[in-house]
């Protein structure tokens, strides 16, 4: 049997992060994937700006397939775009992204393991055992970045609360780059027409585009029929294959760590309810899960009360965005007609919101600028409208 100083289980953006900063603090740490690597993951394939931010290394040229400058928003008849001027996301492939992640996780003397599945774990007060396809594993300390699904998660609780999950169906659509930019420029396209709760969006790639509608998982059947009406208008038609996810988003009632064990990124329900972007909330959670296990390895204590630090950390740098932003949600999606009817057509509101993509603003301080201004952009939005009439 052999022992590390860490295990970590699951090898995307949190997973690998977490794995390359407990190498780079010589810790002996074991990266296992249950996939082989470069494996696919349905995901828009956007980072933010925010999220590239996060990283210590920059983003090669080579992974980044398009920068995009701004978005288009749609609701019903209303519509609108804004630009920026500047980068506010790179689009990747998340397989190629995830591989480099893993990559650069070897690099720092993390040992990978990929098409190596965790099929159980086990705690006792010298250390926790993981059971894999090819192999048994000792640790000191597990971190669980294996998702939506995690086993590692069921060893602390049974999963998320219903109203943390969220469902989207995502396909990739081959075109040209020249079709690509002549329907959406260098820009994300948002479209709220689709779905009561949730919003439809295309997200350009170099030669195809990420297309996904997300809402609420109780009306998936009506997700997918409302995807294939979404692609039709936009003139793809076909048999375009069509997965579906989960999405866990967080309301900060459960621990996130226990007696050896720490979760990141989606395990840990880290995504945030407005945008769906996880991938900058992975990176960080796994930054501070590695720091976490680094200060526990130097005291030598693994126990709940010393990983707590973590859970801490996760609560100071993000728990106030993510909550605001799944009150900002729910209160927009409770009065739709007004409030995002109000939103789409305002340049200032959009351009706003685009500063906490790229990381200027937190959703916070965006929280607090829009709840100054609100009853001013509904008056001259009535006013406006009874004056058109």
């Amino acid at each position: 049997m052999q022992h590390y100083d860490v295990i970590v289980v699951g090898a995307g953006p949190a997973g690998t992060t977490a794995a390359r900063h407990c190498a780079k603090s010589n810790l002996k740490t074991l990266l296992l994937e249950k996939e082989r690597i470069p494996r696919y993951k349905p995901c828009a394939g956007g980072v933010s700006l925010a999220a590239a931010g996060e990283l210590d290394f920059p983003i090669p040229d080579s992974l980044i397939e398009r920068r995009c400058c701004g978005m288009s928003v749609i609701f019903g008849t209303l519509g609108n775009r804004v630009d920026c001027g500047s980068t506010i996301a790179y689009m990747v492939t998340r397989s190629s992204f995830d591989a480099y992640l893993v990559e650069k996780a070897a690099e720092t003397g993390a040992e990978v393991q990929d098409r190596n599945a965790c099929q159980s774990i086990s705690v006792d007060g010298l250390g926790v055992t993981i059971r894999a396809e090819r192999g048994v594993y000792r640790a000191n300390v597990l971190v669980g970045a294996d998702g939506f699904h995690s086993r590692v998660l069921k060893s602390l609780r049974p999963g998320f609360d219903r109203d943390e999950i969220r469902f989207c169906v995502i396909a990739e659509l081959p075109i040209t780059g020249a079709r690509i930019y002549k329907m959406l420029g260098d820009r994300v396209e948002i479209n709220f027409s689709f779905i009561d709760k949730g919003y439809a969006w295309l997200f350009p790639k170099a030669e195809y585009i990420s297309a996904g509608v997300g809402g609420l998982p109780e009306k998936s059947k009506t997700i997918i029929q409302y995807f294939r009406n979404y692609l039709g208008m936009h003139g793809f038609r076909g048999n375009q294959k069509i997965r579906g996810c989960f999405l866990p988003v967080s309301r900060f009632r459960h621990d996130v760590y226990t007696d050896r064990m720490l979760l990141v990124g989606d395990a840990a329900g880290f995504v945030d309810a407005f945008s769906g972007e996880g991938i900058r909330f992975a990176i960080a959670s796994g930054r501070l899960a590695a720091q976490a296990v680094r200060y526990c390895h130097e005291r030598n204590t693994f126990s709940a009360a010393a990983l707590k630090v973590y859970q801490d950390s996760c609560r100071d740098l993000m728990a106030d965005d993510l909550l605001q932003s799944i009150r900002l949600t729910d209160l927009l999606f409770r009065y739709p007609r007004l409030l995002l009817g109000t939103a789409v057509v305002n340049d200032s509101l959009l351009r706003r919101y685009l500063m906490t993509i790229t990381g200027e603003i937190s959703f916070c301080e965006y929280a607090d600028w829009v709840k100054m201004r609100l009853p001013l952009f509904l008056f001259n939005r009535i006013f406006r409208r009874k004056k058109s009439i």
